[in-house]
């Protein structure tokens, strides 16, 4: 669940992405681990699903490799773009954590190779 003032908006990076609406310091958790704010799946669920829902869990969603289930955020953090590097991390609890001040309307990035089992093709 996002846990910063936060807003969408056009990305550099592709698409739409996640923005600092406030100053955001340096080991600031930004998003904190809690499965009430995600939609969590098997890989048997998802292939069941239509090619339309496959696809949203494709985008926005995500494999997560420690778990081996297939996780949609419900919050705006779906909208958090790959970057390496990025300006969080993710810690022991899973919570992304602010690498380094964010400032505000910077877009806020993660390494989706943190925590993504998935073969998106994306730079580690």
């Amino acid at each position: 669940m996002l846990l910063v003032k936060h807003k969408i908006a056009p990305s550099k990076i592709g698409g739409l992405g996640l923005f600092a609406d406030e100053f955001i310091k340096k080991d600031t958790i930004i998003w904190k681990n809690n499965t009430d704010s995600e939609l969590i799946i098997s890989e048997e669920q998802k292939s069941g699903l239509s090619d339309y829902m496959q696809k949203v869990f494709s985008f926005h969603g995500y494999f997560d490799k420690k778990q081996k289930v297939w996780k949609l955020p419900l919050d705006n953090s779906r909208f958090m773009n790959h970057n390496n590097p990025s300006n969080t991390f993710v810690d022991e609890s899973g919570n992304s954590v602010a690498f380094s001040d964010i400032l505000l309307d910077e877009e806020i990035t993660c390494n989706y190779a943190e925590f993504d089992g998935s073969e998106r093709g994306f730079v580690y």
